[in-house]
């Protein structure tokens, strides 16, 4: 005669599976947030631009021994497993808004494991396991760009591009 009581009841299991929908929303969410995150920072268009015209640019020029300037580059590559390209041979090329780096890797299949790499910061090896894991490369040079915001150092966007070797 009385319901009171079996309505609260009712209201307190709506609510419960109410919550219970929301939290599994909540967290569905959160992983694809993170994985759309990854893929703006790690699949940049306009870093990826970017670094073709700077791959251009290696190829289009020569150094002081006339030697391509991508060659050159490959040469000392092959030796260090890793290089930073310098500054100085970046020309009028770099953006004024961004701290940008590009390196040079050989044998990314053998050695593209973020231990192997020193004096890089934290979220470029956290690109190269994403690379490691992600990705299978046929080519012996992967060229890499991480361009930071000069503000914020921990806002990076990356790309990379194969490079293959003049027969």
């Amino acid at each position: 005669m009385n319901r009171k009581g079996f309505m609260m009841a009712e209201v307190v299991v709506v609510s419960a599976v109410v919550m219970l929908a929301i939290t599994g929303l909540y967290t569905s969410y959160g992983k694809i947030y993170s994985i759309y995150n990854t893929r703006v920072n790690y699949y940049d268009a306009n870093t990826l631009y970017r670094l073709a015209y700077y791959r251009d640019y290696l190829i289009e020029n020569t150094n002081s021994d006339e030697t391509k300037l991508i060659n050159y580059y490959i040469g000392l590559v092959t030796s260090n497993k890793i290089i930073s390209i310098s500054d100085s041979e970046k020309g009028n090329i770099v953006s004024s808004d961004k701290n940008e780096n590009v390196y040079l890797i050989y044998k990314p299949n053998d050695n593209l494991k973020s231990d192997n790499f020193t004096n890089i910061n934290l979220t470029f090896k956290d690109y190269i396991n994403f690379l490691s894991a992600s990705e299978t490369f046929e080519v012996n040079y992967l060229m890499i760009m991480e361009a930071c915001d000069k503000v914020n150092k921990d806002d990076c966007k990356y790309a990379y591009l194969e490079v293959y070797e003049e027969n």
